[in-house]
């Protein structure tokens, strides 16, 4: 088949690479050379690699932005939440110049009903039709989760477009996934409703570990005996600093909206307003710690990405510390395996941030260390001799990675989220 991506975001990449590799004619918006400008790319594992693989075959190519092929077999939006007037305008030249048959994917979250807004654009809707495809991109993962969804969610009532879809899907994933169909605004509802539950799961044990942490309880504990029990499961509870990603965050905002303007008091914006307190809590444990004496100090952090695997730090709770710290007249002493060219840019060179090579060089002199991503780097260091590094060994593990009885063993001072402090 040929395929027309629309969009040069991750999600939109990673579908051109599978797509591509596959056997398909694959057109982006991006030459190979500029694949090879922009270093976002290069974190995410096996995408680089599977994207120049494909251009080299021949069966990736590279189109101008403003004149994308007319003629194809599929044409896929996967476009940022804020492109809405673009995606309208591609559709309306869509609709116009097609002959035959004309089948447009929405993977872009534009809100619900947007899909169906598009659709109403073209002018047969018999022969021409957008269908909503819920995007499974999952950073540090991309390839594995459009490869092997736990389902593939399709909003249309279209029964040829149906047909093209799952055949495309048996070549792409396993046998063993399930497509549901269902109509556009049902598709749109479902994937947004299945973020918001993400959320508050989330949310929910960092609530319980807040507790937990003024009662002398081990959250661990009780975490395991909730997700110990089948009607409820371990998935989404796992207490931390907060959670983030553009495309998550963005997407939460836009379904509390939704249910705002609709007359509904949103759960899910005091979820959001939660995550945003959430992230301030290894601060605010460092600011009791040091009772509010905070300017002079150094502080180390471990994990500036908003998760492991991704250099991605939109939304991250890294940032709302560094910021926090910083305004305090903090030194701040990073180290992230992927994240740190990110980062730099963000910040621009402050004067008060120091971007580290190693996790140890970020401890040299510390008042505090703050592990905020759970790298795999970071669960075995020679903590003994890092103890001996800071000036302070204050341990704030922000994802409960350590086990607190052997980190004090080491000679740190421990907290966690919602562990027994020591």
């Amino acid at each position: 088949m040929k395929i027309v991506i629309y969009g040069d975001n991750m999600s939109a990449l990673g579908a051109a690479g599978v797509l591509a590799r596959a056997g398909n004619d694959v057109f982006i918006p991006l030459t190979k050379q500029e694949l090879d400008s922009k270093r976002m790319y290069h974190s995410e594992p096996g995408l680089r690699s599977l994207l120049v693989t494909q251009f080299e075959a021949q069966r990736l190519h590279t189109y101008d932005l403003y004149h994308p092929p007319e003629e194809a077999d599929m044409h896929w939006l996967n476009l940022d939440s804020s492109d809405y007037a673009t995606a309208e305008r591609i559709v309306k030249s869509l609709g116009a110049k097609a002959n035959g048959r004309l089948l447009i994917i929405n993977q872009s979250i534009f809100g619900i009903g947007a899909t169906q807004q598009l659709a109403d654009l073209l002018p047969d809707p018999e022969n021409q039709t957008v269908v909503y495809m819920h995007d499974n991109y999952r950073g540090g993962v991309i390839l594995e989760s459009i490869m092997r969804p736990d389902q593939l969610i399709v909003g249309t009532e279209c029964r040829w477009a149906m047909s093209k879809i799952s055949a495309m899907s048996r070549v792409l994933m396993s046998a063993r996934q399930r497509i549901r169909f269902m109509s556009t605004v049902e598709a749109e509802f479902s994937s947004l409703a299945l973020n918001g539950m993400l959320a508050m799961r989330l949310s929910y044990i960092n609530e319980l570990a807040s507790l937990a942490d003024n009662m002398g309880v081990d959250i661990e504990r009780v975490k395991d005996t909730i997700g110990g029990d089948s009607r409820v499961g371990k998935h989404f509870l796992n207490p931390g600093c907060g959670f983030g990603g553009q495309k998550f965050s963005s997407e939460l905002l836009l379904f509390s909206n939704f249910l705002k303007e609709n007359h509904r008091s949103s759960l899910l914006r005091t979820v959001i307003d939660m995550n945003e307190q959430q992230k301030e809590t290894l601060f605010r444990k460092f600011w009791r710690h040091r009772k509010g004496n905070l300017k002079g100090t150094k502080v180390a952090i471990w994990g500036a990405s908003y998760k492991p695997a991704t250099a991605d730090i939109h939304n991250a709770p890294s940032i709302t510390t560094i910021n926090a710290l910083m305004a305090q007249g903090v030194e701040v002493r990073v180290h992230d395996p992927m994240a740190l060219e990110n980062l730099a840019a963000h910040y621009r060179n402050a004067s008060q941030l120091m971007l580290c090579s190693t996790p140890e060089q970020a401890v040299e002199g510390a008042d505090a260390l703050m592990v905020i991503t759970e790298w795999p780097e970071y669960s075995m260091r020679d903590f003994a001799h890092i103890v001996t590094q800071m000036r302070d060994p204050l341990l704030l593990d922000g994802r409960n990675i350590y086990d607190p009885g052997e980190m004090v063993e080491y000679g740190f001072t421990y907290q966690g989220i919602g562990r027994k402090a020591y």
